[in-house]
């Protein structure tokens, strides 16, 4: 078993849903903390987070307009969000440039034969 540790993070610049971290091709992720962070001085923000099952073609929530007050963060921790090879965690927030998304992961190596 050979793991690797990473970070993923993103700056949500604008309202679209945004790719934060897919996992990569022979591995098994497992999403260990999630930080959203409202980087935005006076107006608290809204974040949705999603995940995609490629396998399926289907795409999950994980939380719905989830408020963060203004200079503020949520932290999940211990989440333990398993992505398999070319799944995809995703974000997106109600208004542009004031939430960044920080994920902890695991990575597991997928050994073959």
């Amino acid at each position: 078993m050979s793991l690797r540790l990473k970070n993923a993070a993103a700056a949500l610049d604008s309202t679209n849903l945004t790719s934060v971290y897919t996992c990569p091709t022979n591995f098994t992720a497992r999403i260990k903390e999630v930080w959203v962070t409202n980087i935005d001085g006076s107006s608290a923000a809204n974040i949705t987070l999603k995940w995609t099952d490629t396998s399926a073609s289907a795409t999950y929530d994980l939380l719905s307009t989830f408020s963060v007050a203004a200079d503020n963060y949520k932290q999940f921790a211990d989440t333990n969000i398993v992505l398999e090879a070319g799944d995809i965690f995703k974000a997106q927030a109600s208004a542009a440039d004031d939430l960044t998304v920080s994920l902890f992961i695991e990575e597991e190596l997928n050994v073959t034969g």
